[in-house]
């Protein structure tokens, strides 16, 4: 009995055990569905989003207006200072004045003065600095070097206080001092203001017995070490400055001073700062901002001008001779070398062109010279071209202008002579410039262009060539066979024209023909009919018309 309800209490359990876990599989069951409903939307937005190209959002730089310039920072402190600094010494000078003619200041007092008031101003110019002041600063700054050389000025030249060597002295010191200060601060202004006045130094001593070398010994070193200290903190305006503004006070010294032994220390003095230049232009693989290249080719230039006005003359001409042969040499070796070592070699080999020309020019008669020039211009545009260089090519174009001209001036006078051997040379290079330009230059206009001018420039100076030969042969015959003659010169070379454009198929080459055959006949009616004979007019307008119609007759023949 026990055991009977004890069975019937364990299966009642069992039921309700089974019961229990069937609400509980319920509830978890409700529990993932939710879920699975709430995640649903998100991995559909992801699937899509997935499967949707990206799209990246452009954003278009909004323009930012330009501010409005500071009037009031650039009146106030930039101009300002500048102004009335000069509106000051102004003042300074008359008060000055005025206390001087009421016997107030000595002539010493007056000197002392002005040293102390240069050293006021270069103190205050330094504070101003030191404050962010720097406009106002280096107006003061410059104002006091100023100061202090007219301080000097004055006690030597105007007083007598002090001797010749100790005011030069003073000056250099005073000029090195303002140099400190321009390299120290940075200042490209204040080390204009100081070379102008280093350059006006040897002006200002008063010596009884002005030695040139010392002028110009002090002249070409102080231009030197500026051009060296504008290059080492990239003054564009003081390099120019330093290298130009040495020729002035040498050209001053020349016409005032006309001593056949001043030659050597001025001239001497301009080749130290061309070798300083060439040096620069060996040593610094690129060339700066400074601009060092242009000073070079603008220094050759003037060095060879002081050359031809120093040693230029009939009894120096040999010197100047050597001089141009010596730099010819030297910059075309420059130039070989540079280009060996894969460097930039366009102004070394521009300034050889130049001083070839020149040489030439000097050397050879005027009749010689124009051949010469021609086959270096010619040389010298090839090499231009080859190289790409546009200064070599401008240099060459001007050379072989100069040489044509040179061609043109100098007629054909006798067959066997100088001035028809250089017409022969001016025609060689003209072709070899037009077959040298077709193999270098690309297909294009450029290359259709010159083509076309260097082809004209040939066959009309031809044309020139041949007419000057027949007039040198027939200058002892009569004058209607000297026309007729002629004609017929110009009409054989429009056939050969017309014939080699057929032969080689050139279209240009025969409308050239054509067109001289029509030029031939322009000469005859308006040249040759008013002097010549009716039956030389009948042989001409036969001879002509019948070719003519030959020509035209044998354009139908290549046509059919």
């Amino acid at each position: 009995m026990n055991l009977d309800l004890r069975v019937d209490a364990l299966e009642m359990r069992v039921k309700e055990l089974e019961e229990q876990l069937s609400i509980l599989l319920e509830r978890e069951t409700k529990s993932q569905a939710q879920k699975v409903l709430t995640t649903q939307p998100i991995s559909d937005q992801k699937l899509q989003s997935t499967q949707q190209p990206l799209q990246h959002e452009v954003t278009i730089p909004v323009q930012q207006p330009a501010p409005p310039r500071d009037w009031e920072h650039l009146i106030a402190r930039v101009w300002l200072p500048r102004i009335f600094i000069v509106v000051f010494l102004l003042g300074v000078l008359w008060g000055f004045t005025a206390a001087v003619n009421a016997g107030i200041i000595t002539e010493p007092v007056r000197c002392i003065l002005g040293v102390i008031v240069a050293g006021f101003m270069y103190w205050q110019g330094e504070i101003q600095i030191r404050r962010k002041r720097m406009a106002l600063g280096q107006v003061l700054l410059g104002g006091s070097s100023g100061v202090l050389i007219l301080s000097l000025f004055a006690a030597h030249m105007l007083f007598a206080l002090i001797p010749s060597t100790l005011s030069f002295v003073l000056y250099v010191v005073s000029i090195a001092i303002s140099v400190f200060t321009a390299v120290r601060h940075r200042s490209q202004a204040l080390m204009i203001i100081t070379l102008l006045a280093g350059y006006l130094v040897p002006f200002l001593v008063d010596s009884a017995k002005p030695n040139i070398w010392v002028f110009a010994g002090y002249e070409g070193l102080f231009s030197m070490v500026m051009i060296l200290l504008s290059l080492r903190y990239s003054f564009r305006g003081a390099y120019f400055t330093a290298f130009g503004v040495l020729h002035l006070p040498l050209v001053f010294s020349t016409l005032f001073v006309d001593d056949i032994g001043s030659r050597p220390a001025i001239l001497t003095v301009v080749i130290l700062q061309h070798l300083l230049l060439f040096a620069i232009s060996i040593l610094r693989s690129k060339d700066s901002l400074i601009g060092q290249r242009i000073t070079l080719f603008l220094s050759f230039g003037l060095l060879a001008a002081w050359t031809y006005g120093l040693y230029g003359g009939s009894k120096d001409r040999v010197f100047y001779e050597w001089m141009l042969a010596i730099w010819s040499l030297l910059y075309s070796g420059t130039s070989f070398w540079l280009y060996r070592q894969k460097r930039a070699f366009s102004v070394q080999l521009s300034i050889a062109t130049f001083s070839v020309f020149l040489w030439l020019i000097y050397v050879l008669h005027a009749d010689q010279a124009g051949s010469a020039i021609l086959v270096e211009g010619a040389i010298a545009l090839c090499l231009g071209a080859k190289f790409k260089s546009k200064l070599q090519q401008i240099s060459g174009a001007i050379t072989y202008f100069i040489g044509m001209l040179f061609v043109l001036t100098h007629p054909i006078r006798d067959i066997l002579s100088a001035e028809s051997f250089a017409w022969l040379v001016l025609l060689a290079t003209i072709g070899g410039l037009y077959a040298f330009y077709r193999s270098i230059i690309e297909e294009g206009r450029a290359r259709t262009e010159i083509s076309l001018i260097l082809l004209w420039m040939e066959l009309i100076l031809l044309l020139v060539y041949l007419t000057q030969l027949t007039n040198s042969l027939t200058r002892t015959i009569t004058y209607d066979y000297q026309h007729l003659i002629l004609s017929a010169v110009w009409v054989v070379y429009a056939i050969l024209l017309i014939v080699f454009g057929l032969i080689v198929h050139k279209p240009k080459a025969r409308l050239v023909g054509i067109i001289f055959l029509f030029v031939t006949l322009l000469k005859i009616i308006f040249i040759d009919l008013p002097d010549v004979s009716t039956a030389v007019r009948a042989i001409l307008f036969i001879g002509l018309g019948a070719i003519g119609v030959g020509i035209s007759r044998l354009f139908y023949k290549r046509k059919e």
